[in-house]
């Protein structure tokens, strides 16, 4: 685990980037059945009305875009395009990030394990071969980029 963190310690600032980006997408997710919640109760259980007391009447214009101290439909439908939309933008900015900082991570780890076999003794490299080097260095890099990206996404 000390040989990830040292790794990943040039990357921390990215990493915290696409953990907060996480965490704007998973809270503007939950806005959402706030909103509808809100929408649904003001607008199809009364629908004619700004109270649940039914005293207040509403017209086709205050029912669409509000008047008097209240919002309207389109007010709601636009909130729930806006949270949809900020979600999903924090989500795409959050997998570019991580695909960068996974990127960079696999290509430093990769560059250092051929820097450590190519400075082997050839009586020790002469033992393995240059695919079984390779093919293990290629596994290291695919499996902490699955950690990576595993951990960013389960975190939040």
């Amino acid at each position: 685990m000390r040989i990830l963190l040292h790794y990943l310690k040039p990357y921390k600032w990215l990493v915290a980037f696409a953990l907060f980006l996480a965490a704007v997408n998973q809270i503007f997710s939950l806005f959402a059945p706030m909103i509808s919640g809100n929408l649904l109760d003001m607008f199809a259980n009364h629908p004619h009305h700004y109270d649940k007391a039914r005293t207040l009447p509403r017209t086709e214009s205050n029912y669409l875009w509000g008047g008097s101290g209240y919002h309207g439909v389109f007010f709601y439908l636009f909130l729930l395009i806006g949270t949809a939309m900020v979600s999903r933008i924090a989500k795409a900015f959050q997998d570019y990030f991580v695909n960068v900082v996974i990127q960079k991570f696999g290509a430093t780890i990769f560059t250092d394990g051929l820097k450590h076999s190519m400075r082997l003794p050839y009586q020790d490299f002469e033992d393995q071969r240059s695919g079984e080097t390779l093919s293990i260095l290629t596994k290291v890099r695919t499996d902490t980029e699955k950690f990576i990206s595993s951990f960013v996404n389960v975190f939040l």
